[in-house]
């Protein structure tokens, strides 16, 4: 029989006026309909049909109708010239007709019937329904057509097809997925379940992020994908909030007019239970965005109502130094009044003080969470909550609150020391070293080849991180430039290499170890410094007056702030916790006085406390100069170079003596003023037979020269440069080159010379190249840097074709070989 699983008896449904009619229709009579549900056809099995055709004829009629006028116009256009008129409309039977054209079978049985457009449309869709391989979402199309032109509700969907109202209202939802899920369903890169996941997220945004995580990180979840169940956590945990976590009132209709209350929403999950019966509860939001407007329109209405009450809030950047960490809401000074991880016992705070606080008239202050937008912290200080929990009769959570608040203010102090401390050790240190290299950079002495110097100084600038090169730049003046590079071709320009080594001998020195011996540490800034005459003692008593000076000024203008009355805007966090005004003394009530005791961590308390700390360093009156000693305060302010007379250039021992020693390398022997100079090598020049030159040799690369880098050169983590074997222009020569690779700021390199080689272009006809020279001309200046492919070679060069990224024509330029770049 020339039928298959795929082709189904067409319904008999009762037509108007004249029966059905069968007979055999000229196939080249029939004309397609333009709205079969059907739109996809799998040609192999219609090949297979057309086969069975072929072979034993139709054995099934296919359903037509007389043509409509309204497809007269369509039609007769787009027919071959002395081909018949078409006089039919295909209902249903579309593999069939195209099965038989493919046969070239001359006619077809038909049973034509006259039918209205929605007659029509309805037989197709159910016809079309009732096939075995029907997809999901052919399905949902089906049954909005049928809803749509029947003007049918969905039980009478399910009543003419013989499906359940939830099964058609699970099919109709994935009608709400975006273009590109909708695409993805279609082509079967995810299937119906989760499809429908992603349907019922009413946010198209959300819609293609979920389908993303659908689709993404085969490699981990297996060649399928995410699996159902690892998309619904997904989706639940991610685009559904349980309403019963909401800080705003759910059945508050005027929070945001537009949405209404959250119980009437058809976006919670009980609004269609049907839809959603994978849900565990049916208080939960499916729309975040919504979800996230009603919480900052709340937080709106409660700052609101909050400063008309006169309760203080503190926001901005207080707010960020009272709570710095996103991962936990600890307020630092305070504590929070309904998180009982604040509270003495496993109750929040609010429910052991709540009714004393409203009885005393007393206000929490409110913090602005800098980390989830529009959420309010309550709190209020230890102190305060030590009286109120008195008042409320709570007086064994009071002694711990008191307990709590002794230890904290014990470990402040205790921090205070510590960071005082290390502060100073890691300054005194850095003055240090400006100030020895003040001595070395200020005065003449003998040195070594510069050619080796200048290679140790710059191994050693190569293997710094950008953010301690940034801090020498700083020390140097160098301005903005990229750290390791710019102290590099510091090194390189400078006429005095072996200062430069010795900063870098100090340099690598300087950090404080507290975790070292004194003997062990600081070994190449000690040694250095004192061959210079810099007085260390003298520089740490500086580094340590100059702090207690600092300190003690930043305590001063706390203090002055703290003390100067409110203006009309934000206290800062050391500010009385409300906004309550004072009674006298002879007034105030235990509970009275909560409201005027500032936190005891307050910006004054702790710069009085580092103040403090910093006193305390100045316990002994010795200070050899070994790590972790303190050197005797000084009085006077004079400048650390007077501290100790500088050594003479006579007195003073040469480079050749201590540079190399400072780091434990054997010194190189110094070259004879005559010997040959040695080539230059990576970074600097090479040293032959333990000579090297008095000065290094400049590279043949002069600006616009076109150069590649050579391949296999690694960084100082040993790893592979991504510079290697790029192409680029010279900018500025010398030693170091300034390399371009295109038109961008962040396509510029400095490297050593030793590092490029010459490049020539090799350009093949039909191969791309790039323009790195284009000349003065404005308009071939347009094209630098531009990508074209060869078309020919001509006398006077290689004919170009540039490409428009908007189409066009071609644009076509001659340019030399010394001014391209080959592209493979």
């Amino acid at each position: 029989m020339a039928t298959d699983q795929h082709d189904n008896a067409t319904a008999i449904l009762p037509a108007p006026g004249a029966g059905p009619q069968m007979r055999m229709v000229e196939v080249a009579l029939i004309e397609e309909s333009l709205t079969n549900p059907r739109k996809h056809f799998n040609q192999e099995k219609l090949g297979e049909l057309a086969d069975s055709i072929r072979a034993s004829g139709v054995h099934q009629p296919i359903l037509l109708r007389p043509l409509p006028g309204t497809r007269l116009a369509d039609t007769f256009g787009y027919r071959r010239q002395g081909a018949p008129l078409p006089a039919y409309e295909l209902v249903a039977g579309a593999r069939r007709l195209r099965a038989c054209k493919i046969a070239k079978v001359h006619e077809v049985p038909a049973m034509i019937r006259e039918l209205t457009d929605d007659q029509a449309l309805e037989i197709q869709v159910i016809e079309n329904l009732q096939r075995e391989d029907v997809t999901e979402l052919e399905e949902a199309e089906g049954y909005e057509v049928l809803m749509r032109t029947g003007k049918i509700t969905a039980e009478e969907v399910g009543a003419k097809i013989g499906k359940s109202r939830s099964y058609v209202y699970g099919r109709l939802k994935v009608l709400d997925l975006c273009h590109q899920a909708r695409e993805a369903l279609r082509e079967g890169k995810i299937d119906f379940s989760k499809g429908l996941l992603i349907a019922r997220i009413p946010d198209e945004g959300l819609q293609l992020k979920a389908l993303d995580f659908c689709l993404g990180n085969r490699g981990y979840y297996g060649s399928d994908g995410p699996g159902y169940r690892e998309c619904a956590n997904y989706v639940q945990q991610n685009y559904m909030l349980k309403l019963g976590s909401a800080k705003f009132k759910i059945t508050d209709a005027n929070l945001i007019p537009k949405a209404g209350s959250c119980k009437e929403c058809p976006k919670r999950t009980g609004a269609n239970p049907d839809l959603f019966q994978d849900v565990d509860s049916a208080d939960v939001c499916t729309d975040p965005t919504c979800y996230r407007a009603k919480e900052d329109a709340h937080s709106v209405a409660v700052k609101k109502a909050a400063l008309e009450s006169g309760a203080q809030i503190i926001e901005g950047r207080e707010a960020k130094a009272l709570m710095p960490n996103s991962w936990n809401n600890e307020v630092k000074g305070y504590l929070r009044l309904d998180d009982k991880n604040d509270s003495p016992t496993d109750k929040p705070l609010r429910k052991l003080i709540g009714k004393a606080m409203e009885q005393q008239g007393i206000k929490p202050t409110l913090v602005a969470n800098p980390h989830k937008g529009g959420e309010l912290v309550a709190v209020i200080t230890a102190d305060q909550a030590e009286v109120l929990l008195k008042a409320a009769n709570q007086g064994e959570a009071a002694a711990k609150i008191e307990q709590e608040a002794q230890r904290d203010a014990e470990l402040q102090k205790r921090q205070a020391a510590a960071s005082a401390k290390n502060d100073y050790e890691e300054q005194w240190r850095w003055d240090l070293l400006a100030a020895t290299w003040a001595e070395i950079s200020g005065g003449s002495h003998e040195a070594p080849a510069d050619a080796v110097l200048r290679h140790i100084a710059t191994d050693m600038a190569k293997a710094l991180n950008q953010d301690r090169a940034r801090k020498l730049c700083k020390l140097l003046d160098l301005g903005k430039v990229a750290p390791v590079q710019g102290l590099v071709q510091y090194i390189a320009d400078t006429d005095a290499p072996g200062d430069a080594l010795q900063l870098m001998v100090m340099f690598q020195d300087v950090e404080y170890r507290h975790w070292l011996e004194a003997a062990e540490t600081n070994k190449g800034l000690l040694m250095v410094a004192e061959d210079f005459g810099v007085d260390v003692n003298g520089v740490k008593a500086k580094t340590k007056a100059n702090q207690r000076e600092a300190a003690k000024a930043k305590a001063d203008r706390e203090a002055a702030k703290a003390a100067a009355p409110k203006g009309a805007s934000t206290p800062p966090p050391a500010a009385q916790a409300t906004t309550t005004r004072a009674k006298s003394k002879a007034q105030k009530t235990p509970a009275a006085r909560a409201t005027d005791t500032g936190p005891k961590t307050s910006k004054a308390h702790a710069s009085a406390q580092i103040a403090e700390a910093l006193a305390d360093l100045e316990g002994n009156d010795q200070a050899p100069a070994a790590q972790g000693d303190e050197a005797p305060a000084v009085a006077d302010a004079q400048p650390v170079a007077s501290a100790a007379p500088a050594a003479s250039d006579k007195e003073r021992p040469t480079l050749k003596d201590k540079a190399p020693a400072a780091q434990g390398i054997d010194a190189a022997p110094v070259a004879d003023a005559q010997a040959p100079a040695a080539p230059v090598g990576q970074g600097g020049a090479d040293v032959s037979n333990g000579a090297a030159a008095s000065k290094p040799v400049r590279a043949s690369f002069p600006r616009g020269a076109i150069v590649r880098v050579k391949e296999g050169l690694k960084g100082p983590g040993g790893k592979l440069r991504k510079c290697c074997g790029r192409v680029g222009v010279v900018e500025s020569g010398g030693t170091q080159l300034t390399l371009r690779f295109g038109p961008r700021r962040d396509e510029i390199v400095i490297i050593p010379a030793g590092d490029v080689e010459p490049y020539k272009a090799d350009p093949i006809i039909g191969k791309r190249v790039r323009v790195l020279q284009a000349g003065l001309t404005p308009r071939r200046k347009e094209l630098l840097w531009s990508f074209g492919s060869v078309k020919a070679c001509r006398d006077d060069g290689w004919e170009i074709a540039f490409h428009s990224k908007t189409g066009g024509v071609p644009r076509h330029e001659i340019f030399g070989t010394e001014e391209l770049e080959s592209i493979e």
